[in-house]
């Protein structure tokens, strides 16, 4: 299954090793699922998790090696989409993540956000939280 993951459930993944959100963490390092990701997804993940707030997880090197093995994961399918969406006007930062799925062929973008979610669906790809994407998986 391909996937696309929002960065606040990436970060809360890596901040605490229990809930959805690590769980998925856990697949995509199992192998499990494919995850799709954008050159400004990877910039938005490390951006963030650099911030000063995150220092408790390790050196900024340390932080920027995380996200490296995950970028390097086999299972990990790096896309450049040659278009723009403008689909979340609340939020524009939001549409790379409807840019790399729609690219991507993806099923389903991972996302506690409030204005991916209200989409609910974007061209077919559903837009759901960390805790309903595992219980589709646990259903297949």
């Amino acid at each position: 299954m391909k996937v696309v993951i929002d960065t606040n459930v990436v970060i809360s993944g890596l901040i605490s090793p229990f809930g959805p959100p690590a769980q998925i963490i856990d697949l995509w390092v199992a192998d499990e699922i494919i995850v799709c990701l954008s050159s400004k997804i990877i910039e938005e993940y490390i951006a963030v998790l650099l911030r000063p707030k995150f220092t408790r997880l390790g050196s900024a090197k340390n932080r920027y090696e995380v996200i490296a093995g995950l970028v390097e994961l086999d299972n990990t399918i790096i896309v450049n989409p040659d278009f723009h969406l403008d689909v979340i006007s609340e939020d524009p930062g939001d549409n790379i993540f409807l840019e790399c799925a729609v690219e991507a062929k993806a099923e389903i973008i991972i996302s506690g956000d409030d204005h991916l979610l209200g989409l609910a669906e974007f061209q077919g790809i559903q837009i759901i939280r960390p805790v309903n994407f595992l219980e589709k998986i646990r259903l297949r």
